[in-house]
């Protein structure tokens, strides 16, 4: 295989890893909430007696988002072999090296052109701009996509003293809010762009990537269990146990199985009849 087919063959399986646990995120489970979320609606409450005007806008919890913008991250970073272009291109090749359609091959541009519209750097408008002036200084301006990436590499997946200080001056609630909908289109274009990849797999348009479309990507256990063996030894008098063996040698002299060594210090809760047979070991508090 050529060198440039092998780096796009590594884009494509790398970023169908990536977009599989953006997938999977609880932010992703929504799909009504995550269309609310990136077209922010903007709430106006007026008081007619005092005049006082506030604008609301609903949106998740911070570490919920933040924890998507992680998942995100590498998609829009050019160093990185999921970086969208080098996904895009990887696609085109391939779709025109398998003869796909005319109208199918505009379809993956048309994805390209989506993504190209996020700019980390970019200070156009997305669809406000914020302004302060504070104790008689020169008014400050912002654009929501300057705030929002702010948020995202100055308080969450980088420390960016400078990214931070763009937008210091409008606080931390401002630049989430800013972030939401740039975070949740990440989310969606990423999705899309692997629903575009699985159906190309699908129809044999793609070389063989291996197992990443079935690949475990995430955790969802709070406990995790490893089904093993514990062999355990006592300090000599120096403080130190015996050599452990390599991973292909049996516990020599000195090792015991665990279950032999407190077999007489733990109660035995034996399982209900019906299950597996096997019994668990509890220790008391």
């Amino acid at each position: 295989m050529a060198d440039h087919e092998e780096r796009h063959l590594n884009a494509l399986k790398s970023f169908v890893l990536r977009a599989r646990r953006i997938r999977a995120h609880s932010l992703a489970q929504d799909a009504k909430l995550l269309m609310e979320l990136q077209n922010p609606k903007m709430t106006i409450h007026f008081t007619p007696e005092t005049g006082d005007m506030r604008v609301t806008m609903k949106v998740p919890p911070e570490e919920q988002v933040e924890s998507a913008a992680a998942r995100v991250r590498p998609l829009i970073l050019n160093t990185e072999d999921t970086y969208h272009a080098k996904v895009m291109n990887a696609l085109l090749y391939f779709a025109q090296k398998a003869g796909l359609s005319a109208t199918g091959l505009e379809s993956i541009r048309e994805m390209k052109r989506q993504w190209a519209k996020t700019n980390p750097k970019g200070k156009s408008l997305g669809f406000y701009e914020v302004r302060v002036q504070k104790n008689g200084e020169p008014e400050t301006r912002i654009s929501d996509n300057a705030l929002a990436f702010s948020w995202i590499y100055g308080d969450v997946v980088h420390a960016d003293t400078e990214r931070r200080e763009e937008g210091k001056a409008f606080g931390v609630e401002e630049r989430y809010r800013a972030a939401v909908p740039v975070v949740v289109r990440l989310m969606m274009l990423a999705m899309v762009t692997l629903t575009i990849t699985e159906r190309l797999n699908a129809d044999g348009m793609l070389p063989d990537l291996g197992g990443v479309f079935d690949e475990d990507v995430v955790v969802t256990e709070t406990e995790i269990a490893v089904k093993t063996q514990v062999f355990v030894a006592e300090y000599d008098e120096n403080g130190k146990i015996p050599e452990p063996p390599d991973m292909d040698q049996e516990f020599g002299e000195g090792w015991v199985p665990f279950a032999e060594a407190f077999k007489d210090q733990f109660p035995a809760t034996v399982k209900p009849e019906g299950a597996d047979g096997e019994q668990e070991t509890e220790s008391p508090d």
